[in-house]
């Protein structure tokens, strides 16, 4: 993981220690307000995808900072891990089911002037890489309607009603899953 300070050039993924959560939500807003949507969904949006005290103790965060400007995280549960039931098909070895364990990418967030020059995939890739080592066979995401595309141009697989029993809510339209290892 690249943990050097961030220079005028080159964006630095950090895991920090201690979260500035009024840097992160800072993000998180500025993110929202590029959503393709009107205004009062936005607003509505906002509470509920912000972060408080009590949400790290829950929470990981991956920072990307430019210039020492905060430009993109990511937030995931990588100590509450996802049961995943995967069936394998083989020769003389027919639907037996292999369990797994999948961490949820909870937000990921890129400041809407910063968004489409690659910030969001490298803090996807620093997950990939933390979630590999950890020993995660995939990365589970609930996604917003209007970022479906960019979780699927990234890899992720779409997860249909009844697929991948175990990671719930199973009811969510924009289910997406990345196998890691």
């Amino acid at each position: 993981m690249n943990t050097q300070a961030p220079t005028q050039c080159s964006p630095a993924i950090i895991s920090p220690t201690h979260v500035n959560l009024t840097q992160v939500n800072g993000v998180i807003e500025r993110s929202i307000q590029s959503w393709p949507t009107t205004l009062r969904l936005k607003r509505l949006a906002m509470a509920p995808l912000q972060y408080r005290e009590p949400d790290l103790q829950d929470f990981e965060f991956l920072l990307c900072y430019k210039a020492h400007a905060c430009l993109g995280i990511a937030a995931w549960q990588p100590d509450t891990p996802l049961s995943l039931c995967i069936t394998s098909v083989s020769a003389g070895d027919l639907g037996s089911e292999i369990s797994a364990r999948a961490v949820l990418l909870h937000g990921l967030f890129v400041s809407a002037q910063s968004q489409a020059s690659g910030i969001g995939g490298l803090l996807l890739d620093e997950l990939t890489r933390q979630a590999r080592q950890r020993g995660f066979a995939g990365i589970f995401v609930r996604a917003e309607r209007f970022s479906t595309s960019y979780f699927e141009h990234k890899g992720f697989h779409r997860l249909d009603s009844g697929e991948e029993p175990g990671l719930t809510p199973a009811d969510y339209p924009h289910r997406y899953l990345l196998a890691v290892s």
